[in-house]
């Protein structure tokens, strides 16, 4: 279990790298912010199925991830988006990324207990959030005149 100490500095360093680094991050993308807040609701609603066996959850699980993975790669190929992509790091680095530890966890104990599952959504959806208030933060490209 990661302290929530360790998540918080986390978020205060990549709050103050985006500040230094506003003048070269990508414009805002509609389909990012689309993508990370359905994998944010995806991804706690799964986890919110933790008190029940994984076996029974394997699939959700596995397509859960390829949704993940494909938000973290369009992220990942936009230019000047770094500091996104840490944050996608945070949760799905295979070593200690929070979503993979979660999942991880489950699969070995096959059912948690819901105080932890509750603890973990906090944290998770906390990092979920400092993706979606990212890509929210961007500069909107001008519309267009006809």
């Amino acid at each position: 279990m990661k302290p929530p100490r360790l998540l918080h500095s986390c978020f205060a360093a990549l709050a103050l790298g985006l500040l230094a680094a506003c003048a070269s991050i990508s414009p805002y993308d509609q389909a990012a912010y689309e993508k990370a807040v359905d994998a944010k609701v995806d991804t706690l609603a799964l986890m919110a199925q933790a008190a029940e066996p994984y076996a029974g959850h394997q699939k959700d699980v596995d397509a859960l991830n390829l949704e993940l993975n494909k938000a973290y790669e369009y992220d990942k190929g936009r230019p000047n988006n770094a500091l996104t992509v840490q944050q996608w790091a945070i949760l799905l680095d295979p070593h200690s990324g929070l979503v993979v530890d979660f999942f991880q966890e489950w699969q070995t104990d096959g059912t948690l207990k819901p105080a932890y599952v509750a603890d973990k959504k906090t944290q998770i959806a906390g990092a979920f959030d400092q993706i979606i208030a990212l890509e929210a933060g961007k500069t909107k490209p001008s519309a267009t005149q006809p």
